[in-house]
């Protein structure tokens, strides 16, 4: 009786008259949340900066290109979940959305041995195919590979803090974060930098830290689901007995994602490789504005995640109009605050580059790259947003078209164009990164526009 309550508290706060304030409810937790996410490898970005080893923080910028690989993975199948969970919710088919969250943990345990038998072995090819340092290779090994040590918990993750949002609660991950994040910090200064009896490891430090931290944080989410801290309780048999009809739907809806999810890594991939032609230093500062960038994404995030929410649990209710009120203020929001990160981006971006401990000539090429991400800002506004309330609805395969032009005709192409056979280097590379953006939101808004997610079934 208390899921039915909530679940009904929570359907009630779509009402139009309440949308605003469900959005910001939804969507705060959800920022601070990935904040702390993006804080584990920022962390491991910082530190490893101040230990004045060029090589290391190129290693950790090249690393992040790799977990962001199979990072992708787990993502896809946290949307097919969060769709189906979401739904269902909204129809009051509270049983139905338990069991779909069950096989949706169960699956992403499956596929984390997969990750863990074939990323592990993979992870030297990997780097000396991206860069030609042979110290930076060595490195950026052996922080991945401590870093997947614990992927069997650290997965899933992902997957359980989806499900959580889709039934509207977005502070329980961000509590099980936050916990994650300051054992990360404390754990990576001893090990780094050595503390006490504990000896410097400098990155492999960094790589063990963060292993424990997310297996840590795994573990904790599967806790506050089997315990029922959540607004859904989950048993454990619901995880270990397979049903394969709801197995199959979960994965009709994730392949897409997991297709875009490739799309998008090979792209990154590609993308990673062409800023590596360009020497070591300008890796090192393409990382730190990537990592400084990473923050200015995290509101358009969060008010994704309220958006796929919102529209999944309102269409469950048949309420299409709640769908699309939604989706536009959530667009205008995110436009508005995204906005006001590039003008910060503009203003501070030398100060906060600074703070990375880079030397002088890779701090004035991460301030320069951190000026012009002020360009892409309201567009990934609207990709996020649009691309949200889609599959929020289940149209996963849109977005995958999305991405599929998004990475070849655009980012690729004019990257490589700018940054290369332009000879504009890394000014190239963030020149051509807005770009992209501006045509993957295009293309993402008039998917939404022809409103096939309005009548699709799931």
């Amino acid at each position: 009786m208390a899921q039915t309550s909530t679940a009904v508290a929570t359907l009630g706060d779509i009402k139009p008259e309440s949308l605003n304030r469900t959005i910001i409810a939804l969507a705060i937790p959800s920022v601070l949340e990935n904040l702390l996410v993006s804080a584990v490898f920022i962390s491991d970005t910082f530190l490893i900066g101040h230990l004045g080893d060029p090589a290391a923080l190129a290693a950790v910028g090249i690393s992040g290109s790799y977990l962001f690989v199979a990072n992708g993975l787990f993502q896809a199948l946290s949307i097919g979940s969060m769709a189906l969970v979401a739904r269902a919710f909204g129809e009051h088919d509270f049983a139905q959305a338990r069991k779909m969250s069950g096989q949706s943990v169960s699956l992403a345990v499956v596929f984390s041995l997969i990750c863990m038998v074939v990323l592990i072995p993979l992870t030297h090819t990997f780097m000396s195919l991206l860069i030609n340092d042979p110290e930076v290779v060595r490195q950026g090994t052996i922080y991945i590979q401590l870093v997947l040590s614990t992927s069997i918990v650290a997965f899933p993750l992902q997957v359980m803090t989806g499900v959580m949002r889709a039934t509207g609660d977005t502070r329980t991950p961000m509590y099980i974060t936050l916990i994650m994040n300051l054992l990360n910090i404390v754990f990576a200064v001893a090990l780094i930098f050595g503390l006490g009896p504990i000896p410097s490891l400098k990155i492999a430090g960094a790589g063990t830290a963060t292993a424990i931290a997310r297996a840590i944080g795994g573990l904790m989410a599967l806790y506050v689901m089997v315990r029922g801290m959540s607004k859904l309780q989950v048993k454990v048999r619901e995880m270990l007995v397979w049903h394969w009809h709801d197995v199959m739907r979960i994965l009709r809806i994730a392949i897409p994602s997991i297709i875009d999810s490739l799309i998008q890594r090979v792209g990154f991939i590609t993308f990673i490789g062409i800023v590596a032609s360009l020497g070591t230093a300008v890796v090192a500062a393409n990382q730190i504005a990537n990592t400084i960038e990473s923050l200015a994404f995290l509101p358009a995030f969060g008010l994704s995640v309220a958006t796929t929410a919102i529209v999944g649990q309102a269409l469950g209710a048949r309420n299409i109009p709640i769908a699309e009120l939604a989706t536009s203020r959530s667009a205008i929001l995110a436009v508005c605050v995204m906005l006001g990160t590039g003008l910060s981006a503009v203003v501070f971006g030398g100060a906060i580059a600074k703070a990375f401990g880079a030397s002088p000539a890779i701090l004035g090429l991460a301030t320069m790259a951190v000026q012009l991400s002020a360009l892409e800002q309201p567009f990934i506004a609207l990709q996020n947003i649009f691309g949200g309330a889609l599959r929020g609805a289940g149209d996963t395969r849109s977005p995958m078209v999305v991405s599929l032009v998004g990475v070849f005709f655009f980012r690729i192409t004019t990257v490589y164009l700018l940054a290369v056979m332009l000879g504009l280097g890394l000014a190239g590379v963030w020149i051509g990164t807005a770009i992209d953006w501006a045509g993957r939101s295009t293309v993402m808004y008039l998917m939404y526009k022809r409103g096939r997610w309005k009548q699709l079934k799931i």
